[in-house]
Order: structure tokens, then C-alpha cells, then sequence
């Protein structure tokens, strides 16, 4: 696997890992607030963009697994 293709895959997976991370940490904050509190509203608007940037984010990581999978691409050669 080329060395630009691991690092862009771990890259994806750590920030992966670290939205997840806010994304517990907002839900534990929503769970223990009011949900009559403003900041509830804002606490689940700010989950929903965290967990749209986190599908949109697995969804890259599949697809440069995927390419790691098939293996290096054959250049063509010249007639």
C-alpha cells in the first residue's frame, strides 16, 4: 500500500475517533441539561453536524480502504 494512501486512511481514522469522542461528550452534556434549556437546542444542532461530518467521514474511509484493497494500478504501457 503506498505510504500516501495509509497515512490519508489513519488520518481519517483518528479524526473519525475524535469526533466521536465530542460527539459522546455533547451527548452527555444534552442527557444531564433541560430539555426546555436553550442550550439543549444548540447541544442537538451541534450532534446532528457532528454526526453528518462523521457518515460523510466513514463513507472517505471505506472508499480508500477499498483502493487499498485492489492494490497498486498497473501504468500503462507504451505501444
Amino acid at each position: 500500500m503506498p505510504d500516501d494512501l495509509e497515512s490519508d486512511i489513519q488520518a481519517t481514522a483518528e479524526d473519525i475517533t475524535a469526533d466521536a469522542d465530542v460527539l459522546q461528550t455533547i451527548e452527555a452534556e444534552k442527557a444531564a441539561t433541560d430539555p426546555t434549556d436553550p442550550r439543549a437546542l444548540e447541544l442537538a444542532a451541534h450532534a446532528v453536524e457532528l454526526a453528518r461530518g462523521i457518515a460523510t467521514k466513514t463513507i472517505i474511509e471505506h472508499e480508500l480502504v477499498v483502493e487499498a484493497a485492489q492494490g497498486p494500478t498497473a501504468e500503462p504501457s507504451e505501444p
